[in-house]
């Protein structure tokens, strides 16, 4: 489908049970994409090695994709690759991820929503500063106290729904293209589209949508207050998840700062893929 391949997913964890959540379906897209999964956690005079962060054989044992946890050259089959990594970071971890991501480029983060907040903050950091000047990281942002659309137990991916609130500006292009390319590459064979439009009837944009046999595409036409629609939307549709175009080129810095995008992220009940700039 003419999609940028996913070689490195980062998913920094402050190693809480909601984390977990996050990095059960890091670790899922890391298997669909045979990409490499970074593992960060940034401790604050813990005593840590990186075999305690969570465990990616053991997982893998647990969804039946492998057999032994000890035989390394299982996940070497599976096509998948993982660093775990432990840093001590005396100040805000966040500076220390964002540091570690400048040395080495993600093509997709995936974090807790709980992690805006308190010390795995993303909101303290000075935007002013941005971390790849041109450069855009899709985040996949999963509630922390929601289940997401893998199945902890055996790994299985449920995606029914995908809620892609659309416009004239950003482009809705990008957003339709990724919420396609997760549907794609999870195998999401039954798969229903809404694209929102929060504005005056028949004033929303009409984009091109790709087909394939079991996805439909449908619009919904609403006024109000953007936010508070998308948020009522998504609660009378129930969609496993939210598709977003974020203006910018600062990635999902630019979904922290008190935007149309970072108000969604605060009141959403499913995941929430953005930072998909145009």
């Amino acid at each position: 489908m003419g999609h940028p391949p996913i070689r490195h997913i980062f998913h920094p964890t402050d190693l809480s049970p909601s984390s977990i959540t996050a990095f059960l379906h890091a670790l899922r897209i890391a298997l669909v994409t045979r990409s490499v999964l970074t593992i960060m956690h940034v401790a604050d005079g813990e005593d840590l090695e990186p075999g305690e962060l969570p465990g990616v054989r053991s997982t893998l044992k647990r969804w039946g994709l492998i057999d032994n946890e000890e035989d390394k050259t299982q996940l070497v089959d599976l096509g998948l690759g993982v660093r775990k990594v432990v840093v001590q970071g005396d100040g805000d971890p966040a500076e220390s991820c964002l540091e570690y991501l400048d040395r080495h480029a993600a093509d997709l983060i995936v974090l807790s929503t709980h992690q805006r907040s308190g010390r795995m903050s993303w909101l303290e950091r000075k935007v002013a500063e941005p971390l790849a000047r041109g450069a855009a990281e899709p985040t996949l942002f999963i509630p922390h106290d929601r289940a997401g659309f893998v199945e902890p137990r055996k790994g299985e991916v449920t995606i029914r729904k995908i809620l892609i609130p659309v416009d004239h500006a950003p482009d809705p292009a990008p957003a339709i293209r990724a919420a396609a390319r997760v549907a794609d590459q999870l195998v999401v064979e039954d798969v229903e589209f809404v694209l929102l439009h929060v504005g005056g009837p028949g004033t929303g944009p009409k984009p091109t949508t790709p087909e394939r046999n079991g996805w439909s595409w449908r619009t919904e036409e609403r006024t109000g207050d953007v936010v508070t629609t998308i948020l009522q939307v998504e609660q009378a549709i129930g969609p496993d998840l939210i598709v977003m175009t974020t203006e910018g080129h600062h990635g999902f810095l630019d979904a922290l700062r008190g935007s149309t995008t970072e108000r969604v992220l605060r009141g959403a009940r499913c995941p929430v893929l953005t930072g998909i700039a145009p």
